[in-house]
């Protein structure tokens, strides 16, 4: 699920560290979840005709969509210590 990329800096280490990204598809996914909600309000007249399966089912889709979006904002995290990375900042920054 997550894969090692490019050194980043992390401030812990005071060190460029290899980080841990989440998978990048989550993004992708999030979005592809956004349009199916726009069909699922498209499809409400549907749904007030079946109660018992249509809206359980659509009901589980939508619940399914906080997960989705927590994994797709998981920021990268350093491998040595844990601490989550910014994702812009590759080299030491001086005052």
């Amino acid at each position: 699920m997550a894969k090692l990329e490019g050194p980043l800096y992390c401030r812990r280490c005071e060190a460029l560290v290899a980080s841990i990204r989440p998978w990048r598809g989550w993004k992708p996914a999030w979005l592809v979840w956004k349009v199916g909600v726009v069909g699922v309000v498209a499809m409400t007249p549907l749904l007030a005709s079946d109660f018992c399966v249509m809206l359980p089912s659509m009901m589980l889709y939508l619940a399914a969509g906080g997960p989705l979006r927590a994994y797709a904002r998981t920021p990268p995290v350093c491998r040595r210590c844990s601490l989550e990375l910014t994702e812009g900042q590759t080299t030491l920054q001086t005052a």
